[in-house]
């Protein structure tokens, strides 16, 4: 069995699963290490994805993703955190919902712009990060998220271990 978990931008999805990984023995696949990987692996260059979408265009990078998630699609025993925008595109919806659960870690627009303003907003947002276009964005990407997930966790005021702790619950891990 694979978890894969989803949701927007800065609401945890790699830190919860890496720690979800080490506690189930579990290999960790972030997607968008994974796509710096392959990229550097056919052009013998280091980038960060969002230096990829800048370089390279958002379809390129879109096709990248959609390559990775087809190789991992065989794999068993992995926890997945791909991207926030993964999920929007119907092609990869089909492979995510058939790689195992889908957990949707929810976080709330005013939470998420938070953890953003700290780590670093995403190119969708760069040229708008107000919180009216976070929510508005948000709202689009919730429907697509709840409709997908097998389960959701509203973590806005949970650490990254209590993530994972609801996380194992829901799955009776």
């Amino acid at each position: 069995m694979n978890i894969v978990l989803i949701g927007f931008a800065s609401c945890g999805k790699s830190a919860t699963a890496y720690e979800l990984s080490k506690r189930l023995f579990m290999k960790f696949i972030d997607l968008d290490k994974e796509i710096e990987l392959r990229y550097y692996l056919s052009h013998n260059r280091e980038l960060h994805y969002r230096e990829i979408i800048e370089s390279e265009g958002s379809e390129h990078f879109f096709k990248l993703e959609n390559l990775v998630l087809e190789e991992i699609a065989h794999l068993d025993g992995c926890v997945i955190a791909p991207g926030g925008g993964a999920p929007l595109r119907i092609e990869n919806r089909c492979i995510l919902e058939k790689l195992g659960p889908i957990v949707y870690i929810k976080t709330t627009p005013e939470v998420l712009l938070q953890r953003m303003c700290a780590k670093g907003i995403p190119l969708f947002l760069r040229n708008d990060p107000s919180i009216q276009n976070v929510k508005r964005i948000w709202l689009e990407r919730d429907m697509v998220y709840s409709d997908m997930a097998s389960f959701s966790i509203d973590n806005s005021h949970m650490s990254i271990a209590e993530t994972a702790d609801r996380v194992m619950q829901l799955l009776n891990l």
